[in-house]
C-alpha cells in the first residue's frame, strides 16, 4: 500500500524542483559630473557688498562752500556766536549759502512773531492784575490808592519803584493790598512824606512810576 509520504517522494524525483534562471544583466550606473564652481572673480562679486552710492543734492561739488555772506537781520539782537555756530552746522551738512541764508530769514521771522504772542500774553496778564486790583479795593480805590503810593515812596523810594517796573508786579493785588495796608496804618502820621497820587482812574503802577 502506497502512503502519501510515498507519493511525496516519488514527485520530487520525477519532478525536480525549478532552478533559479540566470540574473538579468544590470545598467551600468550615469557618469558622475563634476560640480560646477564659480570663477574667482565671479564668486568675490557674489560676497562682496555692494558699494555705496554717493548722495547728489543736485549741484556738483566745486569745494567747501563759503558762507562769508551769511547775516542776520539789521534788527536781530541775537549774538554773533549763534551766527558762527550755524554757519559751521551748515558747513558739516552741506547746505548752499542760499539755502542757509533762507533758513536764517526764516528763523527770525518766526522768532519775531514768537515774541510778539508772548508780549500781548504779558501785557494781557498785567492788565488782569490791574482789574483785580480794583475789584479788591472797591469804592476806596482812589483813596486807599492814595495812601499805597505815598507807603511806597516813602519806604521804598526809587529803587522799588525801578523793581516793581522792571518785573511789571507794580499792579499785582498782593503788592497793592501790601502798601494799602502799610499806608493806612502810617495814615495818622503827619509826618509820612512821599508822593501824593494824582486823581483819576489810574493804576497804582502809573500812580507810581506812570506806567503799567
Amino acid at each position: 500500500m502506497t502512503t502519501p509520504n510515498d507519493v511525496t517522494a516519488e514527485n520530487k524525483d520525477t519532478f525536480p524542483a525549478p532552478q533559479p534562471g540566470p540574473a538579468a544583466p544590470q545598467a551600468d550606473p550615469a557618469p558622475m559630473r563634476p560640480a560646477t564652481l564659480p570663477s574667482q572673480p565671479a564668486a568675490q562679486e557674489a560676497t562682496q557688498p555692494p558699494a555705496a552710492q554717493p548722495v547728489s543734492n543736485g549741484t556738483q561739488a566745486q569745494g567747501p562752500a563759503s558762507y562769508d555772506d551769511l547775516k542776520l537781520p539789521d534788527e536781530s539782537q541775537a549774538p554773533q556766536g549763534l551766527l558762527d555756530g550755524f554757519k559751521q552746522l551748515a558747513q558739516e551738512l552741506g547746505l548752499p549759502p542760499q539755502v542757509a541764508q533762507r533758513l536764517v530769514d526764516w528763523e527770525f521771522a518766526q522768532a519775531q512773531a514768537f515774541g510778539r504772542t508772548q508780549q500781548a500774553k504779558h501785557q494781557e496778564l498785567l492788565q488782569g492784575w490791574a482789574d483785580a486790583s480794583k475789584e479788591m479795593l472797591g469804592a476806596r480805590y482812589e483813596q486807599d490808592l492814595a495812601l499805597a503810593v505815598r507807603a511806597a515812596d516813602q519806604f521804598g523810594g526809587e529803587p522799588l519803584r525801578r523793581l516793581l517796573q522792571e518785573t511789571g508786579l507794580g499792579n499785582h493785588p498782593v503788592i497793592v493790598n501790601t502798601f494799602c495796608q502799610i499806608g493806612r496804618a502810617t495814615a495818622e502820621d503827619s509826618s509820612l512824606g512821599g508822593k501824593e497820587a494824582s486823581g483819576g482812574d489810574k493804576t497804582f503802577a502809573e500812580a507810581l512810576y506812570g506806567s503799567n
